[in-house]
């Protein structure tokens, strides 16, 4: 039995994602006219060139089928479970107020936390997780979402701590998509969560209970 609230992921889905190679090739996706022509006061047309949001599931007449049928595709291959150690210049950035390390403790004091509560709810190794907080271990994209998740992170503090690793929400990934919606929500229920992932076959997360 599905949650309810997936309907909803759906259409924020249907919204958001943003991956037009993949939803152009759906059968039954009818490609959008991508200009529209205004008639100017002087008689003479004006053509403009449509964002590239027209071409979204969301603008679909048969969105729900076409989204059952990406679902259908769907295959989380994007993760990775190897940690790079941080090179000479990242080393000396750790010691910057805008490294990973210290903006870390900063957004784990909002909620409470120390790094060793934020470890509970993470399957990691622990050397690797001292390293990671210590600076000398850059963190991946999915320990980042997998700590948001557990440690009931905003969106906002999830993005500041993607924005000193250099990365950033990707709608164009799947993942990001469900994981932006989890988190502007604030879907940190268990079970919630998983039934997301179960219904958008996303996985290689770092949370235990998973």
């Amino acid at each position: 039995m599905k949650f309810e609230f997936i309907a909803d992921l759906d259409e924020y889905f249907c919204e958001n994602y943003a991956n037009y190679d993949k939803i152009c090739i759906l059968p039954g996706y009818r490609m959008p006219k991508m200009q529209a022509t205004e008639r100017l006061e002087n008689g003479r047309d004006r053509t403009y060139t449509l964002p590239a949001s027209t071409m979204r599931l969301a603008k679909q007449e048969k969105k729900t089928e076409l989204l059952t049928l990406l679902k259908s595709k769907m295959a989380d291959k994007s993760f990775s479970f190897s940690f790079v150690p941080a090179g000479f210049r990242d080393s000396l950035f750790r010691f910057s107020k805008l490294s990973f390390a210290k903006t870390l403790s900063s957004v784990l004091a909002k909620y409470a936390l120390t790094v060793e509560d934020a470890k509970k709810e993470l399957s990691i190794d622990e050397k690797i997780w001292k390293r990671i907080c210590s600076g000398s271990y850059l963190p991946t994209k999915n320990l980042i979402i997998s700590l948001a998740l557990t440690a009931r992170f905003s969106y906002e503090d999830t993005q500041h701590l993607f924005a000193v690793c250099g990365m950033e929400f990707d709608y164009t990934l799947e993942r990001d998509v469900v994981f932006s919606y989890l988190l502007k929500q604030k879907v940190y229920n268990q079970e919630m969560i998983k039934a997301s992932f179960e219904e958008y076959n996303v996985s290689n997360l770092f949370i235990a209970w998973l």
